[in-house]
């Protein structure tokens, strides 16, 4: 599914471009995403991502980042970025 022009962006990113977000609108839980926004803000708190403040852009920060979003996209398209938001969850809550 392409939620709200998600996976586009991503392909961006993985070509080496930064997307413009609007981080506002986060909710500040891993449940609760109205907008491609949401989902990316949520990425940058994971550490998927890095925001960029001067230009409230982000971009993938690495060359080992980008190749987990490669094999994510590739393998049935979104699978692998669910388990890795899922894997993240996990981690942040035994942190508690």
């Amino acid at each position: 599914m392409n939620f709200d022009g998600l996976k586009e962006a991503i392909a961006i990113m993985i070509g080496n471009g930064r997307c413009l977000i609007d981080s506002t609108t986060f909710q500040n839980d891993m449940t609760t995403f109205k907008t491609r926004d949401d989902v990316l803000t949520l990425l940058v708190h994971l550490g998927y991502l890095t925001y960029d403040r001067k230009t409230s852009e982000v971009f993938i920060p690495n060359q080992e980042i980008e190749q987990e979003f490669m094999r994510a996209m590739k393998v049935g398209g979104w699978e692998g970025i669910i388990q890795s938001l899922n894997g993240s969850a996990r981690l942040l809550e035994q942190a508690d």
